[in-house]
């Protein structure tokens, strides 16, 4: 610790921090009671869209929650690197890399409360023929692909591990973090972006048993996230030797 990088509380950014995992857990919680996910993701139009129609505010209130929890990690992106790093270039870059993580994030979740609402009022419009029907659920099927799948998931995880690599080494390196807690969100955000992100790329690494243990990790990851953000809001840090 140098004069230049004093040691501070960052309480807006602990603020985003705890909110962003408040408000991801809560629309976990909220869409797997009422609409079964994140399982009802691999199943068709034909199935997801009358579940859809038969809650339709609560599941886009869960949405909703996700979409915000995703970007509020934008600008807690910019906070964290400021608490814990030191501005190299290298930090910037991976800082990037977790904004843009988020917002692929945010891309995905949007599907559901804006688009996916009228493709099932289509859907179940007791003047749709068969056609119309199987043209609204190719529809759905095609956005879940791209959109949730494509974009969401792949894209926003593969931005997003690098980030959460970094975030672990800052935490790893910073003052005042103890140190086991460092070695704890390095090695959870390492676990999962091991088990996650080569998936769509190597589909014989894919499986119920792989999905599980991955997501398992990653939620380990974002209540240590969270738990990062009470730290930095109530405990005066800064970036140590070897930070970014």
């Amino acid at each position: 610790m140098t004069p230049s990088d004093p040691a501070r509380r960052w309480p807006l950014t602990g603020t985003l921090l705890v909110t962003a995992a408040v408000l991801a857990a809560f629309g976990a919680v909220l869409l797997g009671a009422v609409f079964d996910w994140p399982a009802v993701l691999d199943e068709p139009g034909t199935v997801a869209l009358p579940a859809f129609s038969a809650d339709e505010t609560a599941i886009r209130i869960g949405f909703y929650a996700e979409l915000l929890s995703s970007l509020l990690l934008v600008p807690a992106a910019y906070g964290i690197a400021r608490a814990l790093g030191r501005g190299s270039d290298a930090l910037r870059v991976l800082t990037t890399f977790g904004v843009a993580g988020a917002l692929f994030q945010v891309l995905g979740w949007v599907r559901w409360p804006v688009v996916v609402p009228g493709l099932a009022e289509r859907y179940a419009d007791p003047a749709a023929d068969e056609a119309q029907r199987t043209a609204t659920v190719a529809a759905y099927d095609l956005i879940n692909a791209y959109a949730g799948g494509a974009v969401g998931e792949h894209l926003g995880w593969l931005f997003q591990a690098p980030w959460a690599i970094a975030v672990g080494v800052l935490a790893l390196t910073a003052v005042n973090v103890p140190r086991w807690f460092g070695l704890v969100g390095l090695g959870s955000a390492v676990g999962w972006a091991v088990l996650i992100v080569p998936e769509p790329y190597a589909p014989a690494l894919a499986g119920d048993g792989v999905s599980a243990v991955a997501f398992g990790i990653y939620t380990v990851w974002f209540v240590w996230l969270a738990a990062l953000g009470v730290l930095v809001a109530v405990r005066r840090v800064g970036p140590g030797r070897g930070a970014l």
